[in-house]
């Protein structure tokens, strides 16, 4: 059998390595498929669109609103609806507030600054009026103000206002969903408490009936601000409702404090 040559095991070895290379990139269309091979955007005029080479050298062409992002040479593209309408933008930091690059106007180089939030609001980076904007655009995170309002943070630290607003808005989604999950916890006990309520009021006059149901206001009062009951409470009540028609739904109640 016939022995490779040299340049026959070179070829081999640069196919080896250039392949990973293409096969790194990709197109992500609208409908979430991936499509693998050589991207080839076509970013300039109102036509915008990707041109994918397949590995059978097929070219396939996606307009700009049937992407949802596209990989080149390590960076990722997206559509992004900036200062001159709908164009393909690099994503420079990602997260609730994300940092684009951009190609101004005839030009080539994505030298345009633009950052978008995930509700869709959006602004470029300006040069002159960068304080002001900043401020205005990042208004819900006060800390961060603060710091671009001192000089702390400028143009030049843009990374890191990204990076502390993200923060920022991280601690009060994380708050946010704690109050919510702690209000409904309290909603589900204090419902509990509103049956017993109702069916101490429906009770004929009883001996601490209106004791009963201040107490019950009271706990009710306490479960709402996340206080803790005090036992004297409990007892107190289960001391006033000793019928037996209460009975089931006094020991539902005192399940939720338990």
């Amino acid at each position: 059998m016939k022995r490779p040559g040299l340049y026959t095991l070179v070829a081999i070895l640069l196919l080896s390595f250039a392949c990973p290379a293409i096969a790194q990139d990709y197109l992500v269309t609208t409908k979430g498929d991936t499509i693998r091979g050589e991207i080839k955007p076509q970013t300039f005029g109102a036509d915008k669109k990707v041109q994918v080479v397949g590995s059978d050298k097929k070219k396939t062409i996606y307009p700009m609103f049937q992407i949802r992002n596209y990989r080149l040479k390590d960076a990722t593209y997206q559509p992004v609806k900036g200062p001159d309408g709908y164009a393909f933008m690099k994503v420079v930091k990602g997260g609730y507030l994300t940092l684009f690059a951009f190609q101004l106007p005839n030009q080539v180089a994505y030298d345009g600054q633009y950052l978008m939030k995930k509700d869709g609001r959006g602004t470029e980076v300006p040069n002159l009026t960068f304080k002001k904007i900043m401020k205005n655009f990042l208004e819900d995170c006060p800390s961060v103000v603060d710091r671009i309002e001192t000089g702390d943070l400028g143009k030049k630290e843009l990374l890191t206002i990204v990076d502390e607003y993200n923060a920022c808005i991280q601690v009060k989604t994380v708050d946010h969903s704690r109050i919510v999950a702690s209000k409904a916890e309290a909603e589900k006990k204090i419902s509990a408490w509103d049956v017993l309520e109702e069916k101490v009021k429906a009770e004929a006059d009883f001996s601490g009936k209106s004791n009963a149901l201040e107490m019950i206001q009271d706990i009710k009062g306490k479960i709402s601000r996340g206080e803790k009951i005090p036992n004297f409470l409990l007892e107190g009540l289960k001391s006033s409702l000793t019928q037996d028609a209460l009975k089931t739904d006094l020991a539902n109640a005192l399940k939720e404090v338990n």
